[in-house]
Order: structure tokens, then C-alpha cells, then sequence
């Protein structure tokens, strides 16, 4: 059940405490405008970034309705993009960070944050 309490700040903040594989991360509403953004993080441009990344990989995708999640992997990190209930979710973490982990956490805050305003 989503918590009302739960604000885009607040989600991200506590992304952050459960993974300290995570370097930068937003949140999107359902139209795409950065709702959140990690402390440091150069918001706007990892927002058009991720925009671009999910535009890609829907475009990549060979069925409809596009992709849910993305992972993009380098030798020095990764990225990790989820979209649910309206809302979008990307981090730049690591290279260690574990995927399945990753899209855990993710799923959960979403979860959390619910169709809520997105």
C-alpha cells in the first residue's frame, strides 16, 4: 500500500540509505519533469539522460507497451531505470552494485510512492 507520507525527496533519500552503491539518482513524474533529484546529482541532465535511455530501450523493445526496467552496464558502473505507477526511477551506482538488488529497492520505493500524484 502506498504511504501518503512519502514525498519524492523523502524516496530518494531513503534509496539512498539502502544502497551505498548509488552515485546519483532521480525520480520522474508520469510527464517526465524531475520531481527529485539526490544531493549533487546534476538533475536535469541525468533526467534527459534517462528520458533518452527509456525512449532507446522502448524503441528496442520488440512488443508493446514498452519497457519497465533498464540496466546499462560500463566497466566503471552502471545504470538502473525503472518506471511504475507513473513515476520513473534511475541511479548511477557502482560497478559493483547487484542488479537484482538494484531493481529491488527500486520496485519497493515505487511501490512506496504508489500512483500518488505522479
Amino acid at each position: 500500500m502506498p504511504d501518503p507520507t512519502l514525498t519524492p525527496e523523502l524516496a530518494l533519500r531513503y534509496l539512498d540509505e539502502l544502497s551505498t552503491d548509488i552515485r546519483a539518482a532521480v525520480l520522474l513524474d508520469s510527464a517526465g519533469a524531475l520531481a527529485a533529484a539526490s544531493e549533487g546529482a546534476q538533475g536535469e541532465k541525468l533526467r534527459d539522460r534517462t528520458l533518452r535511455l527509456m525512449s532507446q530501450a522502448d524503441a528496442a523493445a520488440p512488443f508493446e507497451g514498452g519497457v519497465t526496467q533498464v540496466e546499462a552496464s560500463t566497466v566503471g558502473g552502471s545504470v538502473f531505470a525503472v518506471r511504475a505507477d507513473g513515476w520513473t526511477v534511475a541511479v548511477v551506482t557502482g560497478r559493483f552494485a547487484l542488479p537484482s538488488l538494484m531493481f529491488y529497492d527500486l520496485r519497493t520505493v515505487l511501490g512506496d510512492l504508489g500512483a500518488r500524484a505522479a
